[in-house]
């Protein structure tokens, strides 16, 4: 026995092969008891049944579980059972204490690939890209909201018109499908430029695109992960926004290759955020064929958001004709102080506006859930909670704003709600000493609309911008109401965490009378 021990420490074999071994069941040892513990936070719906008739109850009423467990466990981590596994709940002072914790612990980008089953949609899946597109919007469309505000302001006045009609009388108007044109074309304006922002080879691929990217996102998670190689062959959408890319490739190439050399000559450029990508690209090793895909993902990003919200907050203001013309008062007074341009003094003077989307924002979330993180290290949280690598976690948006501990009455739409904290005209629950943080575009661990942390929505202040100018110039040029006889909102279409406007509902819309 000493023999052979002699020859195994003599031939390296406990180095080679005993210590990693060792190492390995200590670390899978390790591993089983982080996931013990992750298992030991409660989960919230398993009443109904096994793991499948979870995932089923998650995709057909998780705002009822969300509920239930927000109730039940408000102060402390819960789990839930979604389509790809466990997702663990976590509460705001949680929230906020982990908000500054590294990538290295709560990965945004990796949770993001998981979320739109990135493998085999390709979103998300490429780091570079999305450094690259959030350094831009941050560094570069964020910073030049001043200078571009005219443009939006021009480029708004004639779409909506043009989009919207003239409507002399009272006219049905599937508004979704018509705010989708108006974003397309007045976000790539900005995007692209005033000339190429018209054309269908832009507008088409920039609405269809992102349809397409989720449709095939919520059919693969119908499949069970282990089957999901086999389902991407039957899912048609995929094929579709492949083709889409191969498309907005070829039409985008001779227009990088005209500003280049526009570059090469010194000659004056445009100032859209193809351009700026064009002029950073490098420092990203970023191809210009590369361009073209980051494109399409700013407009998946933007375009049918920005469209969620402002028709959320037009069925709001359908069911509420006296808010019209209060908005539409507001308006008026702020442009006649502003030459009637649309500046950022403009849009920040109109308060009541501000409160308005706030608040639709509020009752209407869009998506349950927000920060949503990959753990990709053991983490255990002040309070005693243990998190293990591969574990997804989240705050629950959706019932933190319709806390009745955090908004009085919170069932209730008060389109002055945010405009009263702000002006200290009503008692502050949360206390803030800066009211400014009941603003649209603010994130705070008690609104995280736009996300919360580092890495909350770098073009949540162009978006919050777009809407209030399309809003002002909707409200300023139409009256609108519901159709005869529909008398409350139009209720949301809830399919798993999704909270969505039901894009097929007509408003009405009359030209005003008096000029605007």
């Amino acid at each position: 026995m000493d023999r052979f021990a002699h020859l195994l420490i003599e031939r390296g074999l406990v180095q080679s092969f005993v210590v990693p071994l060792l190492a390995s069941i200590f670390i899978l040892y390790s591993l089983r008891l982080l996931r013990e513990s992750t298992n030991k936070i409660p989960l919230v719906g398993r009443e109904l049944g096994n793991t499948d008739k979870r995932r089923r109850a998650f995709i057909e009423n998780a705002r009822e579980i969300y509920k239930n467990g927000y109730r039940e466990f408000k102060n402390r981590a819960w789990r839930v059972t979604g389509t790809d596994g466990d997702r663990i709940i976590l509460p705001r002072h949680l929230i906020h204490e982990t908000r500054h914790m590294p990538d290295s612990h709560f990965n945004l980008t990796k949770a993001f690939e998981k979320v739109m089953v990135a493998k085999y949609t390709g979103i998300g899946g490429n780091q570079v890209h999305t450094d690259f597109l959030a350094h831009v919007v941050r560094g570069d469309l964020t910073r030049s909201l001043n200078r571009i505000n005219y443009r939006l302001n021009e480029a708004s006045a004639k779409t909506v018109l043009s989009e919207l009609g003239s409507c002399e009388e009272w006219t049905p108007v599937v508004v979704y499908q018509k705010l989708l044109r108006i974003v397309a074309i007045i976000s790539g304006n900005i995007f692209l430029g005033p000339d190429l922002c018209q054309s269908d080879d832009w507008i088409n691929p920039a609405i269809n695109y992102t349809v397409n990217v989720i449709g095939s996102m919520n059919k693969l998670k119908e499949w069970k992960p282990w089957l999901r190689p086999i389902g991407q062959h039957f899912i048609t959408e995929i094929r579709t926004f492949n083709e889409q890319k191969k498309k907005a490739r070829t039409w985008l190439a001779p227009v990088i290759a005209a500003r280049r050399q526009l570059m090469e000559d010194g000659e004056e450029l445009p100032d859209d955020v193809l351009q700026w990508m064009m002029n950073k690209g490098a420092d990203f090793n970023i191809s210009d064929d590369e361009l073209s895909l980051v494109q399409l993902n700013l407009s998946l990003a933007a375009i049918h958001t920005t469209t969620f919200t402002t028709t959320m907050i037009l069925y709001d203001l359908a069911v509420r004709p006296e808010l019209v013309q209060e908005l539409r008062d507001e308006i008026r007074t702020v442009l006649a102080a502003n030459n009637d341009i649309f500046t950022t003094r403009a849009l920040f003077q109109m308060k009541l506006l501000d409160s308005t989307m706030k608040e639709s924002q509020r009752i209407n979330p869009g998506n349950l859930v927000r920060f949503v993180r990959y753990v990709n290290q053991p983490v255990t949280l002040s309070d005693g909670t243990h998190l293990s690598p591969g574990s997804m976690i989240e705050a629950p948006y959706g019932e933190i704003a319709a806390d009745p501990e955090l908004y009085t009455n919170p069932e209730t739409f008060d389109a002055h709600r945010f405009v009263n904290l702000r002006n200290g005209l009503t008692t502050d629950p949360l206390l803030y000493k800066n009211k400014e943080q009941y603003q649209f575009v603010t994130t705070t661990k008690d609104f995280m609309h736009f996300g919360y942390g580092r890495h909350s929505c770098p073009g949540r202040f162009f978006a919050a911008n777009e809407i209030k100018i399309v809003l002002a110039r909707i409200l300023l040029g139409y009256d609108i109401k519901m159709p005869d006889g529909v008398m409350e909102r139009y209720p949301n279409i809830d399919v798993g965490l999704d909270s969505m406007p039901d894009s097929t509902k007509e408003i009405f819309l009359r030209r005003v009378k008096v000029a605007a």
